[in-house]
């Protein structure tokens, strides 16, 4: 069951905003995938249209939702209108990549949620909510692997993304897609790779971030 790939964001901007409305009617009906995901918070939901949307047409995410921010930089500080600035590591560069990465993108099928996963995500939230800390591993020890074990397995591939300080659903995955300060860009990776079917995630407050996400990827979830 290789390879496994851990990704953690670490990104320190502590403002608060009330998660905004998605906008599924301006893309495919489609990329709602979580419609019927009860245990998903809507924040959760949210998240996953918005991986869908930009595995569907990076080039569109791009365009509507990425290029506007090169007018928040200056320097290396960024500002979400009306909002709290945050210091970036690499300033509009990162983002200037990114924008050339999505552009250059295939598409890739929707993600289907997984409440295996998102039960494996929500062990992780909790315990950091509990406990502080931040990384892929709770105080007990448990990985993404082996979370995942008490619900089910998977069959290849599995990988976590991990953002901290946002309560907009959007502004997370934006975060995740730019990759500010990996040099390696996985977090955007994961979310693009094509070998991924299945999503689990859990939103929980965080006693130092305000709020942490944690997504699980697989390519095919088995549960017991």
């Amino acid at each position: 069951m290789m390879p496994t790939i851990f990704n953690l964001l670490l990104l320190f901007s502590l403002f608060i905003v009330k998660p905004s409305a998605s906008d599924p009617q301006d893309w495919p009906q489609g990329l709602n995938t979580t419609k019927d995901a009860f245990y998903l918070n809507q924040y959760e939901k949210e998240v996953v249209l918005e991986l869908n949307k930009v595995r569907n047409n990076p080039a569109q995410y791009a365009s509507e939702y990425l290029e506007p921010l090169r007018l928040a930089y200056d320097g290396k500080k960024f500002t979400y209108p009306g909002h709290i600035p945050m210091m970036t590591r690499e300033g509009v560069a990162a983002l200037d990549n990114c924008i050339k990465a999505l552009k250059a993108a295939s598409p890739a099928p929707p993600l289907t949620p997984s409440r295996g996963l998102s039960n494996a995500a929500n062990l992780l939230v909790n315990d950091q909510k509990l406990h502080g800390g931040t990384g892929h591993v709770t105080k007990s020890g448990w990985n993404p692997e082996v979370r995942i074990r008490r619900y089910g397995t998977y069959k290849t591939h599995l990988a976590e993304n991990i953002v901290y300080g946002y309560n907009n659903p959007r502004h997370a995955v934006i975060s995740l897609l730019i990759d500010d300060g990996v040099p390696n860009r996985a977090h955007r990776r994961n979310i693009l790779n094509p070998e991924f079917k299945e999503v689990g995630l859990a939103f929980e407050k965080h006693p130092k971030y305000n709020y942490v996400c944690a997504i699980e990827f697989v390519d095919q979830f088995i549960k017991k």
